[in-house]
């Protein structure tokens, strides 16, 4: 009976621990028990557990417990839990000592805030408090894994927490902000890793792989990938990375890796990237006057299919190529940069063959169906600008620059050489070259060079005030076998010197003679406060033709004198013995005035002149002519007034037939006979006549006249007597 018994008790101790191991029970009896160790540990936590399922395991002496559904209360924070599971020491239970030695805890959706307060009330850390300190708002699921000493203190490398983040939003530390982020975190002691991760910055969809927060030493090492997706870039972003408002609609995709070190006060140190960027579109908009170079400019240059490798080691280096667009115009560019802190390098190459290019000042142009390259090597260094090269080819044509210097105002303060060999518009040859000879001092030497163009600014583009050089004293010292004036006439031996004091020309003295031997000479000289410029030609033709108004110009010498003083030039200007074909606003004061003699001379061989004088003032842009006076065997003409530079024109005169000038000058004694005339109409000697309005349409208005004015008389007096 005995034995009986104690086999059917055996066989009931067996049959529970098998039940125990396999099965187990469910019961709430420990739950206290348990509660009361977590809170002795850790005060601000409060564990509710609902039933506990407890399984046996008998080779290591200890029980699993598992729970459904628990909640924890962290202070005033509710987390909710899918299950909590442990295992539970027997030894330690009966030395009642802490018995938990292993905890896992499967989370519900929970606020990340509320999370990371639990991982800090068991283990507080650097990465838990830059995590603290960030987030803002998210939920995550969280699978914890805790394994505890016999003191219940949290073993270092024995827990392990996952999560799956959802609308997580970071306020980093300098008030930029990421939201909407998604993506598994694996977080242990040393060791912080983010997969699969999904958020927007300012609009911008960013993806990335892997992220990596390791502990090294005293630091975190930080690590990873960051991607973006085709977009827009908003204006915000661009604003945070280029300090440019020129610069707007980017558009591109981006992959980059990047590591750096995070101290214990979140200061990033050892920075490294590399980024590849896939730039579908940029346009740089800026109103300074390039059209002069590119004449389909539109104030906006387009990059297009960029395609950009970024890489970042205490230098930024910067490889690009793709297309660059102007106006409807598309060739290709290449580039690269070197970034160290503020200095820059560049080299920029440029292939051109649809955008149209030209140099108008040299008179150089790219034509339709010809490939031009540009490249451009330069940089920047102590916030001052140099271009180290500038190479223009063309067929075998070469305009080349050496060592180019800048101010801060991007003045040039110094260059070595500047080589021009080319064809240009006027199918002429230029070969000339300015190389530095000593500190400030240049030689401009060279077989030939066409001045077309150079003659046009200074006519007709005085006004304006770039400053090429800086404010240093500078000499040139000319010396040019040919120069081309226009199509038709050159000069030879051009020899002399300039003198700039910053972009002054205070002193210069030029001389050059035309294959007959005829001179031209130019001199600027400066004493006192006054600049005077001398300019003489004993052929005018090449230069008064430039002024289009002035049809069939024949002959003619000119001598021009001018006094410049604060600001404001006093000038005459003459010409002597030529001849006019047409003159336009001259044809139509002689037809609306009936003098059907005169007008037939002007189309045949042209009126002559003795000689015009023009005395004017100038200031910026107005022009205050004080008088016109041109006096020949046809006609005699007498004018005043003024000129604002594209704005309008304002001329009044008078213009008298030389037979009234001939029979006045035979009459003088009857002088009132002549005024008056004897019989009507006899004392109509010619045409008053006003021009007034904005350059592009001028109003004419004429009167016939019966007398002449005394000042009109005086002045053809003081001709008549000159000329005898």
């Amino acid at each position: 009976m005995i034995r009986r018994i104690f086999y059917i008790l055996l066989f009931f101790i067996i049959g529970s621990i098998i039940y125990l191991n396999f099965i187990g029970i469910s019961t709430s009896k420990l739950n206290k028990k348990i509660q009361t160790e977590i809170r002795d540990k850790y005060p601000q936590i409060n564990l509710k557990l609902n039933d506990i399922k407890i399984l046996l395991n008998i080779s290591k002496l200890s029980i699993d417990l598992e729970t459904d559904y628990p909640i924890i209360l962290l202070e005033k924070e509710k987390i909710k839990l899918k299950k909590i599971s442990t295992t539970y020491d027997l030894k330690s239970f009966l030395k009642r000592e802490f018995a938990i030695k292993y905890l896992f805890i499967d989370s519900q959706k929970n606020q990340i805030k509320e999370i990371t307060k639990l991982a800090r009330s068991y283990k507080d850390s650097a990465q838990l408090l830059i995590i603290e300190k960030i987030v803002k708002t998210g939920e995550v699921e969280i699978s914890i894994k805790l394994n505890f000493d016999k003191n219940g203190i949290l073993k270092d490398d024995k827990y392990e927490i996952t999560a799956d983040v959802e609308n997580l939003s970071i306020d980093f530390f300098n008030k930029q902000k990421i939201e909407k982020i998604s993506g598994n975190l694996k977080y242990s002691e040393n060791k912080i890793q983010i997969t699969n991760l999904e958020s927007e910055y300012k609009g911008l969809e960013l993806l990335s792989k892997k992220i990596l927060i390791s502990k090294k030493n005293q630091n975190y090492i930080v690590e990873g990938t960051i991607d973006s997706k085709e977009n827009i870039i908003p204006k915000s972003i661009t604003n945070i990375f280029i300090k440019n408002e020129n610069i707007k609609n980017i558009h591109l995709s981006s992959k980059n890796n990047f590591n750096f070190n995070l101290s214990k006060k979140f200061k990033i140190s050892d920075l490294k990237f590399n980024s590849k960027i896939n730039l579908k579109k940029a346009e740089y908009e800026d109103e300074r006057n390039i059209k002069k170079y590119f004449p389909n400019y539109d104030n906006k240059i387009t990059l297009l299919d960029q395609t950009i490798n970024i890489n970042f080691e205490k230098k930024i280096l910067i490889e690009g190529f793709g297309n660059l667009q102007v106006g409807e115009k598309l060739d290709d560019v290449k580039y690269n940069f070197e970034i160290n802190k503020k200095d820059i390098k560049f080299d920029i190459n440029l292939d051109i063959s649809e955008i149209p290019f030209k140099i108008d000042l040299i008179n150089f142009a790219k034509n339709d169906n010809e490939v031009a390259n540009l490249k451009i090597i330069g940089g920047k260094k102590n916030n001052n600008f140099f271009l180290n090269k500038i190479i223009l080819k063309k067929n075998n044509d070469i305009i080349k620059l050496n060592n180019i210097y800048f101010s801060k105002n991007f003045q040039i303060t110094d260059f070595q050489k500047i080589n021009l060999k080319y064809l240009d518009i006027d199918n002429k040859k230029n070969d000339i070259s300015i190389v530095k000879n000593k500190k400030n001092s240049y030689i401009i030497e060279g077989n030939s060079f066409n001045l077309n163009k150079i003659i046009d600014q200074i006519l007709f583009d005085n006004t304006n005030e770039t400053k090429i050089f800086d404010n240093k004293e500078r000499i040139f010292d000319l010396k040019l076998k040919k120069n081309f004036l226009d199509s038709e006439h050159h000069i030879l031996n051009l020899e002399g010197k300039i003198k700039l004091n910053g972009n002054d020309v205070y002193d210069m003295s030029l001389k050059s003679s035309f294959p007959n031997k005829d001179t031209v000479s130019i001199t600027v000289k400066t004493k006192g406060g006054q600049k005077v410029t001398t300019f003489y030609s004993d052929q005018a033709k090449p230069f008064v033709k430039k002024y289009k108004f002035v049809k069939g110009f024949e002959g003619g010498k000119i001598d021009f004198y001018s006094v410049k003083e604060n600001k404001v030039s006093k000038s005459q200007l003459k010409i002597f013995e030529f001849s006019l074909k047409e003159l336009p606003a001259l044809t139509k004061i002689l037809t609306l005035a009936s003098l059907q003699g005169i007008a037939d001379i002007l189309s045949g061989e042209g009126v002559g002149f003795d000689e015009l004088e023009m005395n004017f003032t100038s200031k910026k842009n107005l022009m205050e002519i004080d008088e016109i006076y041109a006096i020949g065997p046809a006609i005699s003409i007498l004018m005043e007034g003024y000129v604002e530079k594209n704005k309008i024109i304002s001329l009044r005169g008078t213009l008298v037939p030389a037979t009234t000038i001939n029979k006045f000058v035979g009459s003088i004694p009857i002088l009132g006979d002549i005024l008056v005339g004897k019989k009507t109409g006899e004392g109509v000697f010619g045409v008053s006549f006003k021009l007034k309005g904005p350059p592009k349409n001028i109003k004419t208005t004429v009167n016939p006249i019966k007398t002449l004015t005394p000042r009109f008389i005086t002045r053809t007096l003081e001709k008549i007597k000159k000329t005898n």
